[in-house]
């Protein structure tokens, strides 16, 4: 295989995976992070009980041990892409086979983040989820324009 075949091989991977993860992307943009349940002003303005509050709680927990694990084994699988890659012999199968694993590795943790906001919208259902949303996406907003004001003064 020639390097030209091998970097449209490798750059059509990437485009796939990130054609892939766009979707939990874009979802996961628009929430919160931490235990933003913990937050008062969240929790008064989505009326979560104690319950809710405790359940998101587990969830949290259950994902984050997940998410450990899943982000050790991306690092792990981009580490060992990056040894074949900078090995002397190039084993070209052997190169698309490590990256196949590192694109498995990243779907995977990119699932997981997605499972976590699946359990928050059972939780706390449509309404309220919906509203957590629009809630973080103007906090977003705002914090943007916080930032570009002050990089203005600082001109």
């Amino acid at each position: 295989m020639s390097k030209r075949v091998f970097s449209k091989n490798v750059l059509n991977g990437a485009l796939l995976l990130i054609l892939l993860i766009s979707p939990t992307i874009a979802v996961g943009k628009d929430m919160p992070l931490g235990k933003w349940w913990h937050n008062p002003s969240v929790s008064e303005q989505l009326n979560l009980s104690e319950e809710e509050k405790s359940k998101l709680d587990e969830i949290f927990v259950e994902s984050r041990r997940k998410l450990i694990d899943l982000k050790s084994s991306v690092e792990r699988e981009q580490f060992e892409l990056e040894n074949l890659l900078e090995s002397e012999v190039l084993d070209e199968a052997a190169v698309m086979e490590q990256f196949k694993r590192l694109e498995k590795a990243r779907g995977n943790l990119s699932t997981e983040r997605f499972n976590f906001i699946l359990g928050v919208r059972k939780t706390i259902g449509l309404e309220r989820f919906q509203r957590l949303k629009m809630f973080h996406q103007k906090l977003r907003r705002e914090k943007i324009r916080r930032w570009r004001e002050g990089s203005d003064m600082k001109k």
